[in-house]
């Protein structure tokens, strides 16, 4: 599937040695920008350069040079970038940075095979992976509201002429359930079912068919509900899940519509009560 939109490009040039708070400047770089939910970032060694002090950094065949240019590259919507650049101004000491404005071009394969695949890689599907087990009891503990989510989307796949039930499925029903906790946190992202339906109408792969997608998106909200302490597993703990699993259709929506998965973990978080355990849930997601 190919899609494209309007975008801004942040390049940050640092040198390798500099560092910030003992860590290298560009490792800093790129960590901040995930911890802030950036679509992705790319630190590329230079081979030869020189910058404001005229001093050549170079990489010979017989010496590596630990003090050669480093060019960290992110790509994401101008709100983004804009919003990111006061924690760069407090990681580089000595460097330069360039914005630009791009045309983001992006690639997905679209097979169905592709799909699974690409879904398997991120998130086992397979009930025997032991990260993923739960037991039927944890399957029983589905309230009422979230078991009619399930349902709902099953329907909906069927309806549509799909064999398998998808996470757009899962997104569609969760926003029209509109007294679930996950609808109230998308919404408050400004995510409703007419924007995500007017988005679905361009070209968005809903390429993730795998055949136990469902059972992995209750497994992981059980875990959700685990972590949080919480007895049953509601419509917030699926949504927790659905962001989890990852590339999907569900996710690319929410991210061309600005709402990174992660946002609305910590939104979903802030909602039940548990703001201050965002840096915990996260230590212990470190996919997301």
């Amino acid at each position: 599937m190919k899609s494209e939109l309007q975008a801004h490009r942040l390049r940050i040039f640092v040198n390798e040695s500099d560092r910030s708070e003992g860590r290298a400047v560009y490792e800093a770089i790129i960590r901040t920008a995930r911890e802030q939910g950036l679509a992705g970032a790319t630190a590329l060694r230079a081979i030869e350069g020189f910058g404001g002090n005229g001093r050549v950094h170079s990489v010979k065949v017989l010496h590596l040079s630990e003090d050669v240019p480093i060019v960290v590259e992110i790509i994401d919507t101008p709100e983004r970038i804009a919003a990111f650049l006061p924690l760069v101004d407090k990681l580089v000491i000595e460097g330069a940075m360039t914005i630009e404005k791009v045309h983001l071009v992006t690639y997905r394969r679209d097979t169905a095979e592709a799909g699974a695949k690409e879904l398997d890689d991120d998130i086992p599907l397979d009930t025997e992976q032991p990260e993923f087990t739960a037991s039927t009891e944890a399957f029983d503990n589905l309230t009422d509201r979230a078991r009619d989510v399930i349902e709902a989307a099953k329907e909906s796949a069927t309806s549509s002429r799909r064999v398998y039930t998808d996470s757009v499925d899962v997104l569609l029903v969760l926003l029209c359930e509109s007294q679930g906790i996950g609808a109230r946190s998308l919404k408050n992202l400004g995510i409703d079912c007419k924007i995500v339906e007017r988005t679905l109408r361009e070209t968005v792969s809903r390429d993730e068919n795998a055949a136990k997608y469902i059972d992995a998106l209750r497994e992981k909200a059980s875990a959700e509900a685990r972590w949080l302490a919480h007895k049953d597993v509601g419509t917030e703990h699926l949504l927790l899940a659905l962001c989890q699993i990852r590339p999907s259709a569900a996710s690319d929506i929410l991210m061309r519509l600005g709402a990174q998965p992660r946002d609305v973990c910590k939104e979903l978080l802030r909602i039940l009560d548990h703001e201050e355990d965002w840096q915990a849930w996260l230590a212990d997601h470190p996919e997301m």
